[in-house]
């Protein structure tokens, strides 16, 4: 089952310059310069791996496992503050330092001193059969790495490990370091426990945090008691956003044994439980209130400011505005929710890994940089939505119930200026995310993305990163199939974007020859080019990345995956505009497929697999068995053709006269997705206003820079921008308009040069016009 609430909206955009990016940042997470040299705090501990020496047996514990376990002994400590752990794992990960760890004397100072530490602790790990023998030193940073003190000591392999590190913490530390709190490293008795929580600490530390779930809850299923394996896997669940039946189950069980739990950990430990317990009983705003805590105690932890935006991006309660009673109000702020964002993936960079190949898509979900999302509420079990828009300096929204969702425009100066600010935000971010890791193809392609979205599309003298650069770096990085096909999909958008139609459809024609199945965006591909058979065959409905519509009435509705199939199938056929029996038969499986849906739900799926389809076939084929003016919706282009159809072209001139006075005299603008601006254009055609339906296909078609990113995700955008660009070419010849015609009926004739049959016509045609 798929499950998806889509709302479609006429898209307007404000095209910003390429802000400065600034490489590296300051020990406290803020990006360069950083003035005068940050002040080492000399209470604060960075603790590295340990160097698992040469000769010495391979054991359950390596080297990271040892630091780990006396960082837990040393937080014990009230006056004792460690360098916060993510931020650590970042900077190991940028020097390539991993197992078995080797890391030289002077990077571990550079590294400390990244971190705003004083203190520097190094250590060795050999194994003999049932013996660890564990040699830690601490060194004063501050003083160039001037060794305060050395300890040795042994310890059983099957023995009480913990108490061993906890009392090696203390004899690191020297005189008494103040009051004690919780168990320190000595959390479990069970060696089968320590191990499963070793190995879900390793997972966390490569970012996979399926895998890191697993181990702790292996980790607790060995020892039910085992605080820190719960405090471990509430927070690779948080992270995750794992809403699975066994991360739902967990997280009951975490918040559930919260209280008993506490005891054992630290102070700073402590205080992350209970923001956990929290988020997982959806008390966001004491969440909120604990990570804010947690941030007046350490400024530096990219959990307290990870965790502070997740409260508040993902708090869906709509409250009464006070200062005016007729508006609404999300009680959890967006505004603070992008601030705690950016200086989270700021401290560490390589978070982002955690994302995998969806990073892009998450990041600019996050910091709501594309001008078609809006955010989603709900208040009395009723659905709101709003976009964004700049109120002063401050991210606001004003959300309105779902029946007047439609009263929402996007591309208001307000709302255009706040997505402007989010999209430099999302540069920034992942700018830094590349300069981290140069290497890492999940890098360049988030920041390709982030480039298209502010309209950085090709290379120029003033800003030689682009989108397209930086995709065809992803390209040369990428070792997984999979992901090479989404970069070339992304290569071919990007193509179109710069106006390089030749060079669109010869990637793309190397692309589909290898029929890539299963994922998505090759069926997009397919369409661009004019095969809709093929691109039939390709869509991917399993591919979380395939984008569909929802019911007309904005409301979720979970669709059968294989009704699904077949009316992505209809989608691909109508995207294209033909041939007609094949939307037709289509048309009858989905009603086929839907019959034996609870009548509740079927008008809603339905919709979603009939209503759009028929929308865009209404030029070629008349009204279809979806048209209709009853609920669910209908949508407003569905409306108008239902009443152009019953001869009512008064009520459909008065829908769009009104249109015209809320969009400041024009349907369309510059970043308008082409499948609503093509309907558009047809239904001024059939009403004579030929003048208006020019002006209306011109705006996005003379602006490509701007197109939709889903372009060849969702089956309509690439479908409707090649009918635009033959219907523009259409009417300019009618006007004998040379120069725009040729234009656009070129374009059509490069792009649907190898269209299939049924399209062929067209091509002919465009191929008369642009001689």
């Amino acid at each position: 089952m798929r499950t998806r609430a889509w709302v479609g909206a006429a898209v307007l955009g404000l095209l910003v310059g390429l802000p400065t990016v600034l490489s590296g940042q300051c020990p406290d997470g803020s990006p360069p310069p950083c003035g005068t040299r940050a002040t080492l705090d000399t209470a604060r501990y960075a603790i590295l791996p340990f160097e698992h020496r040469e000769g010495s047996r391979q054991t359950t514990l390596d080297g990271a496992d040892c630091a780990e376990l006396l960082a837990e002994a040393f937080a014990r400590w009230a006056e004792v503050h460690l360098a916060d752990k993510t931020r650590l794992y970042d900077a190991l990960s940028r020097r390539r330092e991993r197992l078995p760890f080797r890391i030289p004397f002077d990077t571990a100072l550079a590294i400390a001193r990244r971190l705003g530490a004083g203190r520097l602790v190094m250590g060795q790990l050999w194994s003999f059969d049932d013996t660890l023998r564990l040699t830690a030193a601490l060194y004063d940073v501050a003083r160039g790495g001037t060794p305060v003190r050395e300890i040795t000591t042994r310890v059983a392999a099957t023995g009480a490990i913990g108490a061993a590190f906890n009392a090696l913490a203390d004899s690191l530390l020297g005189a008494d370091p103040g009051t004690a709190q919780g168990a320190g490293a000595e959390q479990t008795h069970s060696l089968r426990a320590l191990r499963a929580h070793a190995l879900g600490e390793r997972a966390i530390r490569e970012w996979d945090l399926e895998r890191a779930a697993r181990e702790f809850r292996a980790a607790i299923a060995a020892d039910s008691a085992f605080a820190r394996a719960y405090l471990g896997l509430g927070q690779a669940l948080l992270w995750a956003a794992d809403s699975t039946a066994d991360a739902v189950r967990d997280r009951s069980v975490i918040a559930r044994r919260a209280a008993e739990l506490l005891g054992r950990l630290g102070g700073a430990d402590g205080a992350l439980l209970l923001a956990q317990q929290a988020m997982f009983e959806q008390r966001r705003p004491d969440a909120c209130r604990q990570y804010r805590e947690i941030l007046e105690r350490d400024s530096t932890s990219f959990s307290g400011w990870f965790g502070l935006a997740e409260c508040n991006a993902s708090d869906p309660a709509v409250e009464r505005d006070p200062q005016d009673t007729k508006r609404f109000l999300f009680r959890g702020s967006w505004h603070t929710a992008v601030v705690a964002y950016r200086r989270a993936l700021l401290l560490a960079p390589s978070f982002n890994f955690i994302f995998g190949r969806r990073a892009a898509e998450r990041l600019s979900r996050i910091l709501q940089a594309e001008i078609y999302w809006w955010r989603a509420g709900r208040r009395d079990g009723e659905s709101f939505y709003a976009f964004p828009v700049l109120e002063g300096d401050t991210l606001a929204f004003h959300p309105v119930p779902a029946a007047q969702a439609d009263t929402l425009t996007a591309g208001t100066p307000p709302h255009a200026a706040a997505v402007a600010r989010n999209r430099a935000t999302l540069i920034e971010v992942t700018a830094a995310w590349v300069d981290a890791f140069p290497r890492d193809a999940r890098a360049h392609r988030a920041l390709a993305y982030a480039l298209e979205v502010n309209g950085n599309i090709a290379p120029a003298a003033e800003a030689p990163r682009s989108a397209l650069t930086e995709i065809q770096a992803a390209q040369r990085l990428e070792r997984r199939p999979e992901n090479r096909v989404g970069d070339a999909v992304g290569a071919v958008r990007l193509l179109v974007k710069a106006g390089d139609f030749e060079g669109a459809r010869h990637l793309g024609d190397s692309l589909l020859r290898t029929t890539p199945r299963r994922v998505s965006g090759p069926a997009g591909v397919a369409i661009l080019l004019g095969r809709p058979a093929l691109a039939a065959r390709l869509v991917a409905p399993e591919d979380p990345e395939t984008e569909y519509q929802g019911s007309a009435d904005n409301q979720s509705v979970t669709i059968p995956l294989a009704a699904l199939r077949i009316g992505l199938e209809l989608l691909a056929y109508a995207s294209a505009g033909a041939p007609a029996e094949s939307v037709a038969a289509l048309e009858q499986r989905v009603e086929r497929s839907t019959a034996g849906l609870p009548a509740a739900s079927r008008p809603a799926v339905r919709s979603a697999l009939l209503d759009v389809p028929a929308e865009l076939v209404f030029d070629a084929m008349g009204p279809r068995p979806a048209h209709r003016s009853t609920p669910p919706g209908p949508s407003r282009p569905m409306a108008m053709q239902w009443a152009l159809a019953q001869g009512d072209t008064a009520s459909v001139r008065a829908t769009i006269t009104q249109e015209l006075g809320l969009r400041g005299g024009a349907l369309a603008r510059d970043d308008s997705p082409p499948d609503g601006v093509y309907l558009d254009a047809r239904l001024l055609l059939a009403l004579g206003d030929t003048g208006v339906a020019e002006q209306t296909l011109d705006a996005p078609l003379n602006n490509l820079a701007r197109l939709h990113s889903y372009l060849l995700r969702y089956l309509p955008l690439a479908g409707g921008l090649v009918r635009m660009m033959a219907l523009r070419a259409d009417m300019a010849a009618a006007r004998a308009d040379e120069g725009t015609a040729r234009r656009w009926a070129s374009a059509v004739v490069t792009l649907w040069s190898g269209a299939e049959p049924a399209l062929q016509p067209v091509v002919t045609r465009m191929k008369r016009i642009s001689r």
